[in-house]
Order: C-alpha cells, then sequence, then structure tokens
C-alpha cells in the first residue's frame, strides 16, 4: 500500500510540471504573477471613468493550504474605489460593464439586497470580485489567483511609471510634508496601452478633517480615517491613520 502511495504522489509531481492547465493548481504562484497584474490594470481602468476616486494597491502574496499536506501561495492585488454616499450599487455596476466582455462580469444583489457582490473571470485562473454593502463608500475590488504550488512571485514587476504627478507634491506639501519627500509607486499596464499608477509619499501630522484640499474640489469620501477627492484625471488620497499623513496620488490611464 505504502508503494502505491510513492507512484501516485510521484505521477502527480509529474503532472503538475509538465501536463497542460486546466486548473489554478496546475500553474503555480509565480506563472500567475503577470495575470494577476493584466488583470488588475484592466480593473482599474475600467472603474476610472466614474465621479470616484480609484487607488490601485501592491500585490501581496500568502500562504494557503493546496492539499492537507502540502502548502502553496495566494497572490492578489486590489483596485480601491472612493464613491459618493449611496453610489454603492452604481459604481460596481459601471465597473462590470466597462469590463471586456470576455470577463462575463456581474452586479448580483445577495441577503435580500443589503449585500452586493460583483464576479467576473479575467481568464488564466484569476477571479475578479467585490463584495460591499449599499451604503459603503470605500469598494474594495480584488483579482485573486487562488491557492497555487509556490512559484518566484517578485519576477513580474509592474511597468515602468513616469515621474510623480506635480499634484503628488503639491498635497503633500499643503499638509506639512516637504517636496523632497520619499516617493513609492505601484504600477499597472493598461488594456489599450499606456501605464497607471499610484503614487505614494508621507505629509505632516496626522489629522482627523481634511486639510489642504484645492479650492473648488469636491470631497468624495472623508471620515476619521482620510478623505479623497478627484483633482482634474488624478484622484487624491491621504490616509489619516497613523501619526504621519499619507497621500496617494493615482494617474489614470486616459492621462
Amino acid at each position: 500500500m505504502a508503494g502505491w502511495v510513492v507512484v501516485l504522489a510521484g505521477v502527480s509531481w509529474w503532472s503538475v510540471r509538465n501536463d497542460p492547465a486546466t486548473v489554478p493548481e496546475q500553474r503555480d504562484a509565480g506563472q500567475a504573477m503577470a495575470p494577476l497584474r493584466k488583470a488588475a490594470g484592466t480593473l482599474l481602468a475600467a472603474a476610472e471613468n466614474g465621479p470616484w476616486v480609484i487607488r490601485l494597491g501592491a500585490p501581496h502574496v500568502e500562504t494557503c493550504r493546496l492539499t492537507p499536506v502540502r502548502d502553496g501561495r495566494r497572490a492578489g492585488q486590489d483596485v480601491f474605489l472612493y464613491v459618493p454616499q449611496g453610489q454603492a450599487e452604481a459604481a460596481l455596476d459601471q465597473v462590470a460593464a466597462a469590463l471586456p466582455g470576455d470577463y462575463r462580469a456581474g452586479v448580483v444583489p445577495t441577503k435580500a439586497g443589503t449585500r452586493l457582490a460583483l464576479y467576473a473571470d479575467a481568464g488564466d485562473f484569476i477571479a475578479v470580485e467585490a463584495h460591499a454593502e449599499p451604503a459603503d463608500q470605500v469598494l474594495t475590488l480584488s483579482a485573486d489567483t487562488g491557492c497555487r504550488p509556490p512559484g518566484v512571485t517578485t519576477a513580474a514587476t509592474g511597468p515602468a511609471a513616469g515621474p510623480a504627478p506635480a499634484t503628488l507634491t503639491e498635497t503633500v506639501v499643503a499638509l506639512g510634508g516637504t517636496a523632497a519627500a520619499e516617493v513609492s509607486v505601484e504600477s499597472a499596464g493598461c488594456p489599450e496601452g499606456g501605464v497607471a499608477a499610484t503614487y505614494r509619499a508621507t505629509a505632516g501630522a496626522s489629522g482627523d478633517r481634511p486639510v489642504g484640499v484645492p479650492a473648488g474640489t469636491t470631497v468624495v469620501w472623508s471620515s476619521a480615517g482620510g478623505w479623497a477627492y478627484r483633482k482634474g484625471s488624478a484622484s487624491v488620497v491621504v490616509d489619516a491613520n497613523g501619526e504621519r499623513l499619507q497621500v496617494a496620488v493615482t494617474t489614470a490611464c486616459e492621462s
């Protein structure tokens, strides 16, 4: 009996590495990173054309249970959508409609209409989904690989982005930071070409109300945790959680 277990384990090991992929477990997490980033860029492009604010998150990887005796890796990347009060369903509907037709995206009310769920298939075994309540103003659109065999998950980096937009420096300085603040960037390729990116920098001491918002600009979302608004085609998010304000400026695919 023990011999058969060894033989079956060997056949399974060979099959995972040599047969054409038919389920997500047959493509490792490293191989999934490029399709994951592509899906995130498509999500970002679908979300950018409404009266709301967008922000691209960094890819994240976590350990998962691939089989009862084997760990795997699960990777994901999120696009955050900040919407005006009462527009969660409209925002998800618009994102679903803007995604490519082969994503087969749709929004489904659940729990007697008290919850909203967006589902889509990005191909390459990448799932796209979002869950929210109608009153939510911060929505998370997630692209997810599912649990895969471990791989080199840092191999596929984002496309090269341009220099940080002037809006980032202006906002950081307006919030008590310096023009020389260190900038980090997360980028995504746009479906029609070009690159969208979220640039982040640290400003001054944290506060609990919107400050440094340009005149004539409407704040889309605000709470004790921060605020968000649009400046032209750029999305600006200020995170007030922590000792210092964190500023994120996202350039759209259309810019």
